[in-house]
């Protein structure tokens, strides 16, 4: 009989009697096995309180969220667009020297090492400018990918209803008060 409980109380469990040594609770053994199996689901969920945290520190909501999302996704579109002219407009101009070339050979002279040179860094510059508007699109394809598990758990906050924080005292689990 003890008016603490101690760790061998813990351990073996314990009960909790009011003045006439009527029972009010049982606090069964500590059970390690129950206690790692509830800790996984414990740490999954302050993980998920965690990334809830950051999620609206970044965003108000679901719509900021798309808001953020369309931003980026049309900047990144914007830069494809520009990037497309840009290698139509080498390509173009590659298409000029290799007929300037192709004229020259006509002629039985031989192109200049110089439109030769200039040939050769339009196809660099080509191939260049096609694997940056190929890595933009994966990155727009990223960008999307990235925002749906962001903007699905939003919604979720959403409908989910607010916590309950309630005014009058709760009750408590075991009353010890005498009877």
């Amino acid at each position: 009989m003890s008016d603490q409980v101690s760790e061998e109380h813990i351990r073996r469990g314990y009960d909790i009697v009011d003045r006439n040594m009527q029972l009010i609770r049982h606090f069964p053994a500590f059970d390690e096995t129950v206690y790692n199996k509830d800790k996984v689901k414990r740490d999954a969920a302050f993980k998920q309180q965690q990334e809830d945290a950051r999620i609206l520190r970044l965003f108000s909501s679901s719509r900021d969220a798309e808001l953020a999302r369309n931003r980026q996704f049309d900047t990144l579109e914007t830069s494809i667009g520009y990037n497309s002219l840009q290698l139509i407009r080498i390509k173009r101009l590659r298409a000029d020297f290799v007929s300037d070339a192709a004229l020259a050979e006509r002629k039985s002279q031989k192109p200049t090492a110089k439109l030769k040179e200039q040939i050769a860094d339009f196809d660099k510059k080509i191939k260049d400018l096609q694997a940056l508007i190929d890595y933009q699109r994966v990155e727009q394809a990223k960008v999307r990918n990235d925002f749906i598990p962001i903007i699905n758990r939003l919604t979720e906050l959403e409908k989910a209803p607010p916590p309950t924080t309630s005014t009058t005292p709760q009750k408590p689990m075991f009353d010890a008060s005498p009877p």
